[in-house]
């Protein structure tokens, strides 16, 4: 499966999330995916491309 998020190497060496599907940069609650160190890149990308976590039922 492809991932929907990539980080885009800025002009400025820093580095963007972005949505594939959008096309536009994320915004994590107030914050826009730009301007990011390479860790925060791949860390952001890392937890955006993760897959869901299943919720087990419980028995009833």
């Amino acid at each position: 499966m492809k991932s929907r998020f990539e980080r885009i190497l800025e002009p400025t060496d820093t580095w963007a999330i972005f949505d594939l599907v959008s096309g536009v940069p994320v915004i994590i609650g107030t914050k826009l995916m730009i301007g990011l160190s390479l860790e925060e890149a791949e860390e952001t990308l890392a937890v955006l491309n993760a897959p869901p976590k299943v919720r087990k039922r419980s028995a009833a």
